[in-house]
């Protein structure tokens, strides 16, 4: 079908709806006010798919076929690349796609040049099930958009709409924050418009642009960079991006941005390992990968040992970063910022080089040793748990001078309740089995307590000669 057959189509069924008694109307909350529309059937091959879909928008930035979709997005070739990305994006279509069968529940948008605003899933969906012979009719409830609507108001107009979540399928959050990008670049909304429509505070917009440009800063710090969509999944939490970007803009801001980025490369280890609880992610910082996962790494073996040399054998140069102009609240073009630190970088590209391969595959440490990727997977991920137990337990001591009385003083109260438990356990047949486990723990406390008297003494030695 033509473009201009198209806008036929459309305009021929709007007269026969203007002289049906009765037809099918809707309102629709337009920027300029709520608008009463008609509501057409068209069959289904009349709509074009949504190139600027703001739900498929981080999928198609990373797609190989991006260009020729942004070039032609009304062509037959872009249309089935919109219509794959469309329907990977909806994480519920199959239950979607079986209440389609019965007709939709309510219409979609329309422009009068074919375009649809929303519904594109469904079109999709619709489009299947007619071919499977599932579906009653060959055609789809629209509402026809006035047609002096313009750009940022179709995109307004989106962004109120999405909101009205079809099968519990909201927007992930990278969709969400380039929907906000569109509306004040291409939409020329300011945040304080943006918000209203959103029902969000003006402050929250400019927060959320903060993070979609501490987003692209991430994903630069590895090469090759990591696609946009490494953060679109569930495991994405707007808090988790909230608290990273207060911390990275006070070391921007105290420190030099060299020190913003090595704070993201430690946050994005964590995060490329899986750890995304707010109340985890939050101690992946404050270089808890040398102070915390590096000692746990050396009790796993060969490949543990490896994994603990990376930290060891490279010497983390800190560069001097010249951007000293760098402003996370730039949501343009992003230049590609220089690493600080070599050995957590390698690292971090082993995570992400572990997130993207298959468990059965082998991976390249930076040694050339080739080894199977579920095993590395699994020590990294149990290293870093317990790295950042051990952060969180450090954090909660408090500051540096107090927090070794603080920490000891929680140890005691352990080591006690541990007596009590030795005390109730030696009269119970089967305990003689763990002792020699319990006696281990011991000889190792006892290693630790002697390490702590040895610095003790060396500091007051010190102090002794300072004094003399």
């Amino acid at each position: 079908m033509t473009q201009e057959a198209r806008k036929q189509k459309i305009l021929q069924t709007l007269e026969e709806h203007s002289r049906e008694r009765g037809a099918e109307m809707m309102a629709v909350p337009l920027a300029r006010g709520s608008v009463v529309l008609p509501v057409i059937k068209l069959p289904l091959s009349v709509p074009l798919l949504n190139a600027d879909s703001f739900r498929i928008a981080p999928e198609l930035d990373d797609h190989p076929s991006a260009e020729l979709v942004r070039s032609d997005p009304l062509g037959s070739e872009a249309q089935k690349v919109i219509a794959k990305l469309v329907r990977t994006s909806h994480k519920h279509t199959k239950e979607l796609k079986e209440s389609l069968k019965d007709g939709q529940d309510e219409p979609g948008l329309i422009t009068r040049a074919g375009i649809l605003i929303n519904a594109n899933t469904r079109c999709v969906l619709m489009r299947e099930l007619r071919d499977e012979g599932d579906l009653q009719s060959d055609a789809i409830r629209v509402a026809v958009l006035p047609a002096d609507i313009d750009d940022p108001e179709l995109m307004d107009l989106e962004a109120v709409v999405q909101k009205q979540r079809d099968h519990k399928d909201p927007y992930n959050l990278v969709s969400e924050l380039m929907m906000l990008k569109r509306l004040h670049i291409r939409g020329k909304m300011t945040p304080q418009q943006i918000g209203k429509r959103q029902r969000l505070p003006a402050r929250d917009i400019i927060k959320r642009f903060e993070i979609l440009s501490l987003m692209e800063r991430a994903r630069y710090l590895v090469e090759p960079p990591l696609p946009l969509t490494t953060f679109s999944g569930q495991r994405s939490k707007l808090q988790n991006w909230k608290e990273l970007l207060t911390r990275v803009q006070e070391l921007d801001a105290r420190d030099s941005p060299a020190a913003g980025d090595e704070a993201i490369v430690e946050w994005l280890f964590a995060y490329m390992l899986g750890h995304n609880s707010v109340h985890r992610l939050r101690y992946a910082d404050g270089g808890w990968i040398d102070r915390h996962v590096v000692d746990h790494l050396s009790s796993h073996g060969e490949i543990g040992s490896k994994l603990a040399e990376i930290t060891d054998a490279a010497q983390d140069v800190h560069k001097v970063d010249d951007r000293t102009d760098l402003d996370i609240l730039d949501i343009s073009e992003n230049t590609s910022p220089q690493l600080a630190s070599p050995s957590k970088a390698k690292l971090l590209g082993l995570a992400v080089a572990l997130h993207n391969a298959d468990p059965s595959e082998k991976v390249t440490l930076p040694d050339g040793s080739k080894h199977a990727a579920a095993d590395v997977s699994r020590i990294l991920k149990a290293a870093s748990t317990k790295g950042l137990d051990d952060s969180k337990r450090r954090a909660d001591a408090g500051e540096r001078l107090v927090a070794p009385e603080n920490l000891l003083k929680k140890t005691y109260e352990d080591f006690v309740a541990a007596n009590r438990a030795i005390d109730e356990a030696v009269g119970v047949a089967g305990f003689e089995k763990h002792i020699d486990t319990v006696r281990s723990v011991l000889d190792d406390l006892s290693s630790q307590l002697e390490i702590a008297n040895e610095m003790l003494d060396a500091r007051i030695g010190s102090e002794s000669a300072d004094g003399n």
